[in-house]
């Protein structure tokens, strides 16, 4: 491997194409060749990063100049795209979610560590200046015990969003909690703590004629603290875009979108220490210096646990535990 550069294979050129171009501006980093098998979709990409192309991702993967494997594809591939890499010494970066059952989570978590590369789930909230604040103000127990936490997603997508892979159970995993609300859940989770359980739940297509799995989702979870946190996330809100989280405890309350600090008395001095602005950043970080990656295996696998859990408690009418050991 490279001692200097960090050297970029992506695989998968929708959200893969705005990836590759962020390496391409990442110091220290540089995007060696792309893969898709749509043949439009390389040579647009040949054109605009120089970089080489490939329509089948395990002969990227052969190639001695990569380091690092991006995984850009439908989340059902996720694990299956990424232990291949790994198995070839690949270190490994996926989108969200980290893939669609935690069986599969759990294969590619297992399959880097035998290989010895490092895993890390492109989580960007994580690396806001914002959200790390508000995780830094939990951990002081800035604002005394947690009692509630609100996350409402409202977003809206057309009939002809659905029309891919996208709202099908085999390769999205579900549909507003499992793709648009993942980030959020993965936020929720990192602020609050784990969940222990969902209370209730509830899913289902509302507005759109070909969303195999729900366009509108509704949960109340109770973290391992003993808060409660209510969970809305939809694709049929019709108005602006809506994505908020909110926590209130006994000395205060935070949330972001919009921006909440809100303190009975004094609010708390966060001196906040340098950090990467992106998982590219992150990635180099973890590989270079041996750092801890902001979201690796175990964390990417926790807001898929929670969000299979509330699918499983909508299906059946019974409280779920959420087990994301």
């Amino acid at each position: 491997m490279s001692t200097d550069i960090l050297r970029f294979g992506v695989v998968g050129l929708g959200m893969g194409r705005s990836r590759s171009n962020l390496i391409t501006e990442t110091e220290g980093a540089q995007l060696v060749a792309v893969a898709d098998l749509v043949e439009e979709r390389r040579q647009a990409a040949a054109e605009a990063f120089g970089c080489d192309t490939h329509a089948d991702a395990l002969e990227m993967f052969d190639r001695d100049d990569i380091d690092v494997a991006m995984i850009m594809t439908p989340s059902g591939l996720h694990a299956k795209l990424g232990m291949e890499a790994a198995k070839r010494g690949k270190h490994v970066i996926t989108t969200k979610p980290m893939d669609v059952s935690l069986e599969n989570c759990d294969a590619l978590i297992r399959t880097c560590e035998e290989n010895h590369v490092k895993l890390l789930v492109d989580f960007g909230e994580r690396y806001g200046e914002e959200n790390r604040r508000i995780r830094a103000a939990m951990e002081m127990d800035a604002f005394g015990k947690p009692i509630l936490c609100e996350l409402r997603m409202k977003w809206f997508r057309a009939d002809t969003y659905y029309e891919g892979w996208h709202g099908t159970w085999a390769l999205d995993g579900g549909g507003s909690v499992m793709n648009q609300g993942v980030h959020y859940i993965d936020l929720m989770q990192w602020f609050m703590g784990g969940v222990d359980r969902v209370l209730g739940a509830h899913y289902g297509v509302y507005a759109h004629q070909n969303c195999e799995t729900e366009d509108l989702t509704s949960a109340i979870v109770q973290f391992k603290s003993g808060a409660i946190g209510n969970v809305l996330t939809t694709t049929t809100f019709p108005g602006d875009t809506v994505s908020m989280i909110e926590i209130h405890g006994e000395r205060g309350v935070i949330g972001l979108g919009p921006s909440v600090w809100n303190f009975k008395e004094e609010a708390p001095e966060i001196d906040l220490p340098p950090y990467p602005q992106n998982v590219i950043q992150d990635a180099i970080r973890v590989v270079r210096e041996g750092a801890e990656p902001a979201a690796g295996g175990y964390e990417g696998k926790k807001s898929v646990a929670l969000n299979l859990a509330i699918y499983e408690c909508a299906r059946t009418g019974t409280p779920v535990s959420v087990n994301s050991d």
